[in-house]
């Protein structure tokens, strides 16, 4: 039995070790990619001046994008949050209802 239990704490281990190399390897293609089109724009043959201005409309773009974004995830977290508390409020009598009758009773 012993056994097992080592077993299955080497594939948590493994597990947790395997999803923090991917995340790391995300990390890195993210910022590759960023790093290549920043630099693809810096030595592309327009003027810098057409560049700069290029490169102030995508960042506000994405801060626009950003904030609807957030705004839709605070919407969607709200919504999950009610129908959640909607949902524990029609499960949790039932599961005191159970609790109740699976107590044992005092014989004495």
């Amino acid at each position: 039995m012993e056994r097992n239990i080592g077993k299955n704490s080497e594939s948590e281990q493994y597990q947790r070790s395997t999803g923090k190399d991917l995340f790391d390897a995300l990390i890195i293609i993210l910022v590759s990619i960023f790093s290549g089109y920043i630099l693809g724009l810096l030595f592309a043959p327009q003027s810098g001046l057409k560049t700069r201005k290029k490169v102030v409309e995508k960042l506000k773009e994405l801060v626009d994008r950003s904030k609807f974004a957030l705004a839709e995830a605070k919407v969607l977290g709200e919504e999950l949050l009610s129908k959640s508390k909607e949902k524990v409020g029609k499960v949790s009598p039932v599961i005191k209802c159970n609790k109740k009758k699976n107590t044992p009773r005092d014989l004495s």
